[in-house]
């Protein structure tokens, strides 16, 4: 839609039409521009309803999800049957390398530090940015997002649910779940005239063209659910069959296909669902943005299996919304090595006067192999230099993280470090 004006601006010493042709132009080019504001104003309109429902689901989807963990944050602030203190990585604020700035024994360089994710809040090995290749988003010479002709979707509707062949759906292009815009999204709403315990459930199928990115391979996957904090991640799966049909003929793998810590709940969320032994034990319920590493494979097409148990009522209808934002695979390089150190303060009132433990979270990384993949040392500070040796009754440590890829191409991801004071 051109952003220019038809209606030609005529200069004060212009007396106006002095013929009907002249007139009858000026009438269509006023006509043009009306034509030209009204449709602007009816793709604005769009815009603004989609961006308004987006905020209000997102919302109300997110409120509930605070509710509950005010709940769980009120559980752990009375269990007082820890053996231990326990300190843990919160926030960003934590990492804390400018205070090692030209410590000769500590000090981190720009190179080697390691990568935190604002979005997932995980530590992992340094980026080599300009290496980084995503398969699912591509942009123009001038670069704006495109989606290309080789881009293949597709939609299985076979389970026991609502979203079935005949039902009332209203739903936008699946590949919106691939723009970087916060007004493109996918959404599929399912209007049933009464609500079902089963809710609302599919697959999702993406295919990968590694012809036109620069690896065949993949090592990341994230995505952002619709609504946020308000559909189930049931499985995410892949094939590595070429040229796949995106039918279960193309045998489906897991992400998680070596099960790591098959049925620790903690690992809930932090493992690609879909892999453990007991079916849907490591469901994502009331999934939020998520994303895995794991090691390089050659993913041809991806499915994501997704439900909706929650409904919103309008007009007498049972409205069930999913979907998704923000879905890429990446093909990601890392530097095989990298450091970073993190502060940990004592809550007020509290001292530090020895650390009995460190233990690292990492669910991308074998039990057993953690000790390869992890390391650490405890800097405490004496008045003002830093050392190894302990200081008890210090207000707070700093850890020194170092973290290793595996043999496998694994960048291991920490997803908290627990500390065990007294």
């Amino acid at each position: 839609m051109s952003d220019f004006l038809n209606t030609e601006n005529k200069t004060i010493q212009y007396n106006g039409p002095v013929n009907s042709s002249d007139f009858n132009i000026r009438a269509e080019q006023n006509f043009e521009d009306l034509v030209h504001l009204y449709n602007r104003s009816g793709v604005l309109d769009q815009k603004l309803s989609q961006a308004f429902e987006r905020v209000l689901k997102d919302h109300l989807f997110i409120s509930r999800a605070i509710a509950d963990i005010e709940d769980r944050l009120k559980a752990v602030e009375f269990n007082t049957s820890s053996t231990y203190k326990k300190l843990s990585i919160y926030n960003y604020s934590q990492i804390d390398v400018a205070s090692f700035i030209g410590n000769n024994q500590f000090a981190v360089s720009s190179t080697e530090v390691l990568s935190f994710d604002h979005v997932y809040n995980i530590i992992t090995l340094p980026k080599i940015e300009g290496s980084s290749y995503s398969k699912l988003k591509f942009f123009s010479g001038i670069g704006e997002q495109i989606i290309p002709d080789f881009l293949e979707t597709k939609l299985k509707n076979s389970f026991v649910s609502l979203d079935v062949s005949g039902a009332l759906v209203d739903t936008t292009p699946m590949f919106h779940a691939l723009l970087d815009r916060s007004d493109k999204f996918w959404k599929r709403n399912i209007i049933a005239n009464s609500p079902s315990a089963a809710g609302a459930q599919m697959l999702a199928y993406y295919k990968v063209p590694n012809a036109y990115s620069g690896s065949d391979t993949s090592n990341f996957l994230s995505l952002s659910p619709y609504p946020l904090f308000g559909v189930d991640i049931i499985a995410i799966e892949y094939t590595t069959t070429l040229d796949p049909q995106m039918e279960e003929s193309d045998g489906w793998t897991p992400l998680n296909f070596n099960r790591l810590y098959d049925s620790e709940s903690d690992a809930i969320g932090r493992v690609p669902p879909g892999g453990w032994s007991t079916l849907g034990a490591d469901a994502i319920l009331n999934s939020g943005p998520i994303g895995f590493y794991f090691p390089p494979i050659k993913i041809t097409a991806i499915r994501i299996n997704m439900r909706q148990r929650n409904y919103i009522l309008e007009n007498g209808k049972y409205i069930y919304t999913y979907g998704l934002s923000d879905l890429d695979i990446r093909s990601q390089r890392f530097l095989e090595s990298g450091r970073t150190i993190v502060k940990f303060t004592a809550p007020t009132g509290s001292l530090i006067y020895s650390i009995d433990e460190v233990i690292p979270k990492m669910y991308n990384v074998p039990e057993e192999l953690i000790s390869t993949a992890f390391s650490y040392r405890v800097i405490y500070k004496d008045s003002g230099v830093y050392t190894l040796d302990e200081v008890p009754g210090s207000s707070s440590v700093w850890i020194e993280i170092t973290l290793n890829q595996l043999s496998d191409g694994t960048a291991p991801v920490l997803s908290d470090l627990i500390v065990n004071y007294s």
